[in-house]
């Protein structure tokens, strides 16, 4: 197979997008419907107790150390000079590393599988399968990462069809292994035990397209170079820095609430956390495809092409996901009602609306955050992140005292704000050269104009149409979702006239 280009046609980001945006959205449309089965099946205790195993073995991500982002960099960047040798070097590195890397993980597992009984108020009746699912669990975070080498390769090569592919298919067979396990009668540790096996499958799999893909990467197992190993360190132990202070505000808010009150209250907090995370990851699933891509830009010295990506890729991510937000803040509560039942609707649809203040914001740095990486400007990032999440977690450990779950939400929620309003627009306006108005103007006071008039029709919604289903729910969502694209149409009818057909062009205002 001959190696792909360094910088992705109009098409093919397009379809990269595209088909990121279709496996991210089946990874959260599935646990949407598995969720409610997983609760009632498991129960608000058990199903607590699961959240807090996995939320434990999370924080083992940490030993990623930034590597997968590093090794989507450089080979991004060593394929476009054609320093085919010198990709086959660091993906040999990154190899060693992560099995290294997964045998710690296993060991810090059996550590944890012994003291957490002993933390948190798990019953004495399921001591032992919490300890099983906790080592099932970290073994498959362990393939998990293994698999996160020949991912970064696919990433590198723009090729993110095959990597959405892979994904989707993991996301249906994970969630059909689930429903069998669970409407059997089956408890967490053979939910861990089959999160092991996809896991492994996964990883073959990745490894294999790769392999086929990029002939590089086929002989990889010699010794690790010390001077990759540097080379490496030196991009990713800031990466790493920024995911150690990611696992703490993703995380570190279900360990709170189970220390300072009860499992049972995690499965309130992980109801509007998921949704906070779901949302997340579909701009995350478009905003990843522009780290190589501003490798490339970087590489070529085309700064003109990287501001646009910037100011085009978070206008795209905030007309995708403003929406999503809106519904959320305005309706949430009712679709929590609908979708997990009323006992949840008050407690995690205010929980949710308090998350949502900071998600706005977050998912608007997205794309900011590609770019930096690509330009391998990153640095300062983890400083604030490190910031952030330090701020986060000693909020909410105050708060929770006072105010309960909504405590823990408000820490979380008042550490991003700052963060994202402090740091983001004026680190990355002087990284590219334009001003702080600028970027808020165009990049995000643009798109949030187009959204006033969805947000009084949802509020006009929530008011006077009450659903009382889910199906009608989204119905009613659907029927004024074209609100605000008809407004995001008239906002960015100059950019959009390139993209439409010759007869509409000229209605635009086209040439």
């Amino acid at each position: 197979m001959s190696q792909t280009t360094s910088i992705p046609t109009r098409t093919q980001f397009a379809r990269n997008v595209l088909l990121n945006w279709i496996a991210m959205f089946a990874g959260m449309v599935v646990p949407f419907f598995l969720s409610p089965l997983t609760v009632h099946r498991l129960g608000n205790v058990l199903y607590g107790v699961w959240v807090l195993v996995v939320s434990s073995v999370a924080y083992f991500q940490l030993l990623d150390l930034g590597l997968r982002t590093a090794i989507t960099t450089f080979v991004s960047k060593a394929n476009a000079l054609g320093l085919h040798d010198e990709s086959q070097r660091i993906v040999s590195t990154a190899v060693w590393i992560r099995i290294g890397i997964s045998v710690v993980i296993m060991l810090l597992a059996g550590l944890i599988a012994v003291i957490f009984p002993h933390i948190f108020q798990v019953p004495a009746t399921i001591r032992n399968d919490v300890r099983l699912a906790i080592l099932l669990t970290a073994a498959s975070l362990a393939f998990t990462l293994g698999a996160g080498v020949p991912s970064a390769v696919l990433a590198a090569l723009h090729r993110y069809d095959l990597l959405s592919t892979v994904n989707l298919a993991r996301t249906f067979v994970r969630a059909g292994g689930f429903v069998v396990l669970l409407e059997r009668g089956y408890g967490i540790v053979a939910l861990a035990a089959w999160e092991l096996a996809v896991a492994a499958l996964t990883c073959c799999t990745m490894a294999t397209v790769c392999a086929w893909l990029f002939p590089d990467v086929r002989h990889v197992l010699r010794l690790p170079e010390q001077e990759m190993v540097r080379k490496l360190w030196s991009y990713s132990s800031y990466a790493f820095l920024v995911t150690i202070a990611g696992a703490i505000v993703n995380y570190m808010d279900n360990g709170v609430v189970g220390y300072f009150l009860t499992p049972a209250a995690v499965t309130f907090y992980a109801i509007a956390g998921n949704l906070i995370l779901y949302s997340r990851e579909l701009i995350g699933a478009m905003s990843n495809t522009f780290v190589p891509v501003a490798s490339g830009f970087r590489a070529g010295g085309r700064t003109d092409q990287l501001r646009r990506l910037l100011f085009r890729g978070t206008q795209a991510s905030l007309v995708v996901s403003l929406p999503i937000s809106i519904v959320l803040f305005m309706r949430g509560g009712t679709f929590i009602g609908l979708w997990m039942g009323q006992e949840y609707a008050g407690i995690s649809g205010g929980v949710l609306r308090i998350l949502l203040l900071n998600q706005i914001l977050t998912v608007a740095n997205l794309t900011s955050s590609g770019v930096v990486y690509g330009m391998e400007k990153h640095r300062p990032l983890a400083m604030w992140a490190l910031v952030e999440a330090f701020c986060n977690l000693t909020l909410s450990v105050l708060l929770v005292r006072r105010m309960g779950l909504a405590g823990v939400a408000w820490g979380t929620s008042i550490a991003g704000v700052i963060c994202n309003l402090l740091f983001w627009p004026g680190y990355v306006s002087k990284l590219l050269e334009f001003s702080v108005t600028e970027y808020l103007a165009k990049a995000w006071g643009y798109t949030a104009l187009c959204a006033i008039p969805f947000l009084v029709a949802c509020w006009y919604q929530e008011r006077y149409w009450p659903a009382t289903s889910l199906p009608e729910f989204f119905l009613q969502t659907a029927s004024i979702l074209p609100i605000f694209m008809i407004a995001a149409i008239l906002m960015f009818r100059k950019e959009l006239v390139p993209y439409m057909p010759a007869r509409l062009q000229a209605a635009f205002g086209g040439d």
